[in-house]
């Protein structure tokens, strides 16, 4: 689990796509419309201004105020059926519709209650963030690191794996100086799988 907090950390910066109006866009083809979206980074840099402002408010030390702010803003954000899917690899598959619902559902609630947990420590103390140019991997994927610079500690490298999806960019990834939040997943229900069986992951 502690690998996996500075990822936890981190994902805090994402909030609602609808907040980035400032940067790039994208014509979605999907369902033959114009509308424009915004692109991965334009997510990024206006999602972490949002939440600066949340942290810095009288609403930053209240609980249930942030768990309305990571429902609403953040979670959106997240392909968590891609996360499920490719976290849970070889036992996902055997899966029937039902174990996957209840796997998913478990993943998420996991996920963002680690989350608010972490984000609540930090309130009034927002850390210094720095963009690197998007790199686009091809057409339906896209890059963003954000480099973070914690008090009084070493800068940490984030990079957020976007794909392109019907609802536009989501975010299925996020690796912290190396780190998968998909490969430490995958070998933690494979721990579990192998101990208690696949009833054990849902």
């Amino acid at each position: 689990m502690k690998k996996l907090l500075p990822i936890l950390l981190t994902l805090l910066l994402v909030p609602g796509i609808s907040l980035a109006q400032q940067s790039g866009s994208y014509a979605s083809s999907s369902a033959g419309t114009s509308q424009l979206r915004p692109t991965p980074d334009a997510v990024l840099r206006n999602g972490i201004n949002d939440l600066q402002t949340f942290l810095k408010s009288d609403q930053s030390d209240n609980q249930e105020a942030l768990i309305g702010l990571i429902r609403a803003r953040i979670a959106p954000q997240f392909d968590i059926y891609a996360l499920a899917r490719w976290s849970g690899g070889y036992w996902y598959g055997q899966m029937n519709p039902e174990q996957r619902k209840a796997f998913t559902i478990k993943l998420a609630k996991s996920f963002f209650s680690s989350l608010a947990d972490i984000v609540g420590g930090y309130a009034g103390n927002m850390p210094e963030v720095r963009f690197m140019p998007p790199r686009r991997i091809d057409q339906n994927e896209v890059d963003v690191t954000a480099r973070v610079f914690p008090a009084n500690n070493y800068p940490i490298d984030v990079r957020f794996s976007f794909h392109r999806t019907p609802r536009g960019w989501l975010i299925f990834d996020v690796s912290t100086n190396g780190v998968s939040a998909v490969n430490y997943y995958r070998k933690m229900f494979n721990a579990r799988a192998r101990q208690g069986g696949l009833g054990a992951l849902y």
